[in-house]
């Protein structure tokens, strides 16, 4: 009876340790958890804070000089890329992939007939790194209705809604005959112009906000 006794309470102090065990571990794995967690998301505002700061430096360049310079661009998809490789891992290469390409393959056309700048794609592209494929495509349409929502208020304002439908219709006209490219800037007048990173900085600012 004294052995079996012993055994007993041998084994009850083994259950009871390993009962011991397992709850430290869980607890580790959950302050673990909460530790990561809180490492994303301040890996995310700071990533939300970086984004703004490099768009609106962006568009501050743009007004001021008419271009976007490439460091700026260089900077935020590097930085891109390291936030979907630390947040997604493997498949954060896919996200930071087709998020960045998109606009390239959407503007690609209306870069060719010089309708858009080049920096206003690599802006896109800055941003669509950050935001994932979906993101991106959110963001390109959100730019897009900004961009047709000023660009009315400018001519309106301009009085020349008219002059430019027709010269859009004519350019379209003349390629379409005579399949001759000519650059669509290059018939635009100054006061024509308009500054598409703008739209594009207020479409980052909309898909982030839906985001967070």
């Amino acid at each position: 009876m004294a052995a079996e006794s012993v055994r007993m309470n041998a084994g009850s102090g083994r259950d009871f340790r390993d009962k011991r065990t397992e709850e430290n571990v869980k607890g580790n794995c959950r302050r673990i958890a909460k530790c990561m967690g809180r490492d994303v998301a301040d890996l995310m505002d700071f990533s939300v804070f970086l984004l703004l700061s490099l768009a609106v430096l962006a568009v501050l360049c743009d007004l001021n000089t008419g271009r976007i310079p490439n460091g700026i661009i260089a900077v935020g998809l590097s930085c891109g890329a390291l936030y979907q490789l630390y947040t997604s891992g493997p498949t954060g290469v896919v996200l930071y992939l087709g998020g960045a390409a998109l606009p390239i393959l959407f503007f690609s056309l209306f870069y060719y007939f010089r309708m858009i700048g080049a920096g206003d794609i690599k802006l896109l592209c800055m941003a669509g790194g950050y935001f994932g494929l979906a993101g991106s495509f959110a963001c390109i349409t959100w730019s897009i209705l900004f961009g047709a929502f000023f660009s009315l208020l400018y001519m309106l304002r301009r009085g020349n809604l008219e002059q430019r439908i027709l010269y859009f219709a004519r350019y379209v006209s003349h390629y379409s005959k005579n399949h001759q490219w000519e650059s669509y800037m290059g018939g635009v007048g100054e006061d024509a112009k308009f500054c598409f990173s703008v739209p594009i900085l207020l479409g980052i600012l909309w898909q982030i906000g839906g985001s967070i």
